[in-house]
């Protein structure tokens, strides 16, 4: 590089820089902004901050949980959500509230609005307009300072946060044809980065991910369709809103009009259409050597892994209030654009169909997450953290919880405060990081409720009750919602109180019962007891006899779940503990697995390479057997032993 370049003033310095204003960088850079960093956000276009590239919906089974987790420690996805939600349905809903999964259909544009404007609500947090060209690094290429953008604009900073999404070397493929580079449809890729990164020495893989197509709803028969209304009615992402009163039922001022979701089906018209042209598809045709995710898997892979099955469910969802076009949800396909237009034109009330944008497939660059530790920092360039889609994974919510852990991490270190790691047993934001950095990934990496351990425990309603004593600790919350988060324990303190203490009467309780299939009282019982039966609700029962609560809908799901699973929480609660227990073993960086010759080959391999910072981490490593574990601590403690006998 030029000797004047080397030299060149930085225009600005700042205690984070988050590269990328996606999920995971948005909510990287409120997390880093909520500690009192000065935050600089760098995006290649400021209108493009909070973008839903893909599907415009925010949450789902487990991914609702993870929301309203961000939520809790201050980010912006629940709150937007709940600004620009047009279309909610609650999952699950029929195995109980222990397993409800909120998830939102939102206004596009109004979300990433709201997204805008809950980042500039921080005076701390400045955007930037620029792409960037490459990190500047110590002479030793060990340690980050800033960035510099292809506009040779220089900023300087202690911690920098990268999370790039698709765009680096991103490639978009529609057919077998048709191959460009882009970040997403109509937005360049980025390459100078990633070759730096890759210069660096970091091991880098290609993954692939996809879109459907969208349609004019305009040219859309309705009368052939599944209508599916929205739910909203008794239901909000975020605790911190700006409202006085709690939510009733019925009240749904609070959101914008609500849309409904429409249901359709691909048949054996469609299926044979996409037989015929599978040869034609980038990723049949072999245009696309990279691995996508099995669980969202493109029409292609449908019909080529379920072959027996009659057809396929397709969902037309709304994009906005401001535009007529539709969402295909289900149809993700990198077949050529009249392939789409003739599969689209199949499906019963779609005969007549305008196809307004091709679906496509992408792939692009990330960095197998072994290589970060569990701050999310990468382990090889001090200062440096990723998250989001850079690390192998594929979803809005994941990216944002990975935001949250490297914002707030990259604002610690800047500060030099000690790191902040959420654990297994505290959400699934921190099963999440624990299986990236320890465990890796080999497909885009999505999050299930089967990954944890305790979602019994983990749920969607308890979020504040779990996360918000870190958030107390690092010091995130504003007075007025420090205030709320108050309310809402001594509300949830309240109910339990008031179900111990109610007693209800036989003929209060019989209209209950009897809908219920419950049998009957013979004499007046506490409601909590009654509670504890299948079918009857806490709110019902205090409401039945004579309790007016006024009380948020969330401190009476939590509280009526804490007394039905009162036993199945005890236990998890304990194994939570034990895992507890194994995280308070800490083993130290660089310990000498290599001369454990207790463990096996490939156990002292795997420790070598990841270095689990506790034995719980260690436990969970892949070809880390139990009996590697037990020796680990016989060889741990015995090396103790040997430096204190010097």
């Amino acid at each position: 590089m030029p000797e004047e370049q080397q030299s060149q003033s930085p225009e600005a310095h700042f205690d984070v820089l988050v590269v990328g204003a996606g999920h995971a960088g948005t909510e990287a850079a409120v997390a880093a902004a909520r500690l009192g960093t000065r935050v600089g956000l760098v995006t290649s276009s400021l209108e493009t901050i909070g973008q839903m590239s893909c599907n415009p919906a925010i949450g789902g089974v487990a991914k609702g949980t993870v929301v309203r987790e961000v939520d809790a420690l201050g980010g912006v996805m629940g709150r937007a959500a709940d600004l620009a939600t047009l279309q909610f349905r609650m999952l699950n809903r029929s195995k109980g509230p222990a397993v409800w999964a909120p998830r939102a259909q939102c206004d596009r544009g109004l979300y990433r609005r709201a997204v805008r404007s809950l980042v500039e609500q921080h005076t701390g947090l400045h955007t930037i307009q620029g792409t960037v060209a490459r990190l500047l690094l110590d002479s030793a290429g060990k340690s980050v300072n800033g960035i510099e953008t292809l506009e040779g604009r220089r900023f300087t900073a202690r911690s920098v946060v990268i999370t790039t999404g698709t765009f680096l070397r991103g490639r978009i493929h529609i057919g077998t044809d048709t191959s460009l580079a882009g970040g997403r449809a109509g937005e360049s890729s980025a390459t100078h980065l990633a070759e730096q990164l890759e210069g660096a020495g970091l091991t880098v893989d290609r993954f692939k991910t996809g879109t459907p197509p969208r349609i004019d709803g305009r040219s859309v028969d309705y009368e052939k369709l599944q209508r599916q209304n929205s739910e909203i009615d008794q239901f909000d992402y975020s605790w911190s809103h700006f409202w006085d009163e709690p939510r009733v039922a019925g009240d749904t001022t609070r959101h914008p009009a609500q849309l409904p979701c429409w249901v359709a089906y691909l048949d054996a018209e469609a299926k044979q259409i996409i037989q015929e042209n599978i040869g034609l598809s980038a990723m049949y045709g072999g245009a696309i050597t990279a691995r996508g995710p099995r669980y969202c898997p493109s029409v292609e892979d449908k019909i080529v892994r379920f072959p027996a099955a009659e057809r396929h469910q397709i969902f037309l969802e709304p994009e906005g209030h401001d535009t007529a076009e539709l969402y295909v949800n289900g149809l993700s396909t990198s077949l050529p654009a009249p392939v789409q237009l003739d599969i689209l034109r199949t499906i019963p009330g779609l005969e007549n169909v305008r196809m307004n944008r091709t679906g496509y497939a992408i792939e692009y660059d990330y960095y197998p997450p072994t290589q970060l530790d569990s701050t999310l920092q990468v382990r090889a360039i001090r200062g440096l953290f990723f998250a989001g889609q850079i690390n192998g994974t594929t979803g809005y919510e994941e990216a944002a919880g990975q935001g949250i852990v490297a914002g707030f991490n990259a604002g610690l270190a800047a500060l030099e405060r000690s790191p902040v790691i959420l654990g297994r047993e505290t959400s699934y934001i921190g099963v999440l990081v624990d299986d990236l950095v320890m465990c890796g990934v080999d497909e885009p990496y999505r999050l299930f409720t089967s990954r944890s351990e305790f979602r019994l425990t983990v749920r969607q309603d308890n979020a504040l009750q779990r996360l918000s004593g870190i958030g107390t600790h690092l010091g995130i919350y504003s007075a007025g919602e420090q205030h709320i988060i108050e309310q809402r324990h001594s509300d949830e303190n309240l109910v339990l109180d008031l179900a111990r203490t109610t007693s209800i009467t036989p003929a209060q309780a019989e209209p209950l019962l009897s809908a219920a299939g419950s049998a009957s009282l013979t004499h007046a019982v506490k409601v909590v007891e009654l509670a504890r039966r299948h079918g009857l609700s806490l709110g019902d029962l205090l409401s039945a006899a004579g309790v007016s609560t006024h009380l948020s809908t969330d401190a009476l799901i939590s509280t009526e779940l804490e007394i039905k699973y009162a036993g199945y929480f005890e236990r998890e609660r304990s194994q939570a503990e034990r895992m507890q227990s194994m995280g308070d073993f800490v083993l130290k960086p660089g310990l000498p697995y290599q001369a454990m010759r207790s463990l096996s080959f490939e156990a002292r391999q795997k420790l070598e390479l990841i270095q689990p910072r506790t034995l719980a981490q260690a436990s969970r490593i892949p070809g880390v057997s139990p009996s590697d574990i037990q020796n680990l601590v016989i060889e741990v403690e015995r090396s103790k032993h040997a430096l204190l006998s010097i």
